[in-house]
């Protein structure tokens, strides 16, 4: 039989709430929504305004019309605050249980996020923003109860950076942030975050300049690694992503990605697509290619696969279907991972997200063994103020 955990878990997205599946909305840029163009950390207030009046479920709002849940989507509710401050808070909480019904189930009650964040306009147009968040992160689970070695900070700075706008179509950004590269899902688990050095925990202090057309844009992102780590270990490298319109809701990219440190150089390369197919529809596609060449030792060259539908229920619910696919060699006798997964992913009301996902993940071998799938039972919640 197949070995199943139940798992009540919060994906690691940390301050992260990107969602690039509401193109199936027809909201293509995520600049419509978030104050970073490559859409993850705190959203702006069209951004509150859409979840709450058009994206989240109105079966808990009390009878409000669209207006009113518009208007009541700040801080504060509809209290409006001054005009250069939007303050923000975000919290995760992660209910663990394994094996259950077995005599090594064990249960764990884990606070994964909670930040507070900040953007602050210097100018009523906000050409000039900072952008802030601060907050709690949990000791990973091989270090805790561990009492020697450095000491590890669970209280730090998850991204800080200032925002020009140079022109209509033209947005500099300079500090910390996640890197330029793919299609930035919530998930960070996911083969296209985690084998690609863009995990939760894989930010870096970067120069981004976004150029903006109707029906195209390009990134680049110069990066010096983490400013926090070791310089040993600090990836700096270049990167960029493309992506076009091919027409209303259906945009195509690339993506490139060259880094090393003292150790290691990294290069990816990834082709994706974005489409919706009509109101609350969707569908994501990446495909990429890993090579990671030490320096001793022999390179590896990998791909990763990663590709998602959403179909909308009805208002704030939706049905989705995941498939992803890994290998770290294509060269020898490394196993293929392969993960699918369902689930629902459902905004009940405004400044609240639930999901709930079944995984089966599986490895497949050249030679005749077949190893049994690991099953998994996911559900996040969370909560946005």
């Amino acid at each position: 039989m197949p070995r199943l955990c139940l798992i009540f878990v919060l994906f690691f997205p940390l301050f992260a709430q990107s969602y690039p599946q509401f193109i199936g909305y027809n909201y293509s840029s995520c600049l419509t929504c978030h104050y970073n163009s490559q859409g993850n950390g705190p959203i702006n207030d069209y951004g509150r305004a859409l979840w709450s009046a058009e994206i989240a479920g109105r079966l808990l709002s009390g009878g409000k019309t669209a207006e009113q849940l518009s208007e009541s989507s700040g801080f504060l509710g509809s209290t409006e605050l001054p005009w250069w401050i939007r303050p923000g808070i975000k919290a995760r909480q992660l209910w663990v249980q394994t094996e259950p019904g077995s005599k090594d189930s064990t249960t764990r009650n884990i606070t994964m996020q909670a930040d507070a964040n900040v953007a602050v306009f210097f100018d009523k147009d906000q050409k000039y923003t900072f952008v802030a968040s601060y907050g709690y992160v949990p000791k990973p689970l091989r270090l805790q109860g561990v009492t020697s070695g450095q000491k590890i900070n669970e209280f730090i700075s998850r991204e800080h950076y200032f925002r020009w706008q140079a022109r209509d179509d033209l947005w500099i950004y300079a500090g910390m942030m996640d890197k330029v590269y793919g299609i930035r899902i919530v998930d960070h688990s996911a083969y296209s975050r985690s084998k690609t050095g863009l995990a939760q925990n894989d930010q870096s202090h970067s120069l981004v300049a976004h150029y903006i057309r109707p029906n195209w844009e390009w990134t680049v992102d110069l990066f010096m690694g983490n400013l926090y780590q070791d310089a040993s270990l600090r990836q700096k490298g270049i990167s960029s992503l493309f992506e076009y319109e091919l027409k209303e809701a259906w945009r195509v990219g690339a993506s490139v990605l060259t880094s090393s440190n003292d150790f290691v150089k990294n290069s990816r390369f990834a082709l994706h697509s974005r489409t919706g197919y009509g109101h609350g529809v969707a569908l994501l596609f990446e495909m990429g290619l890993i090579q990671d060449t030490p320096k001793s030792g022999a390179s590896k060259k990998g791909y990763y696969i990663f590709s998602q539908a959403m179909q909308k229920i009805v208002r704030g619910y939706h049905v989705f279907v995941t498939g992803q696919a890994y290998k770290d060699d294509l060269v020898g006798s490394r196993p293929d991972n392969i993960k699918l997964g369902a689930g629902l992913l459902m905004f009940p009301m405004a400044r609240t997200e639930f999901r709930v996902e079944v995984q089966d993940t599986r490895q497949i071998l050249s030679s005749a063994e077949v190893p049994k799938d690991s099953w998994a039972l996911l559900a996040q919640f969370h909560l946005s103020l």
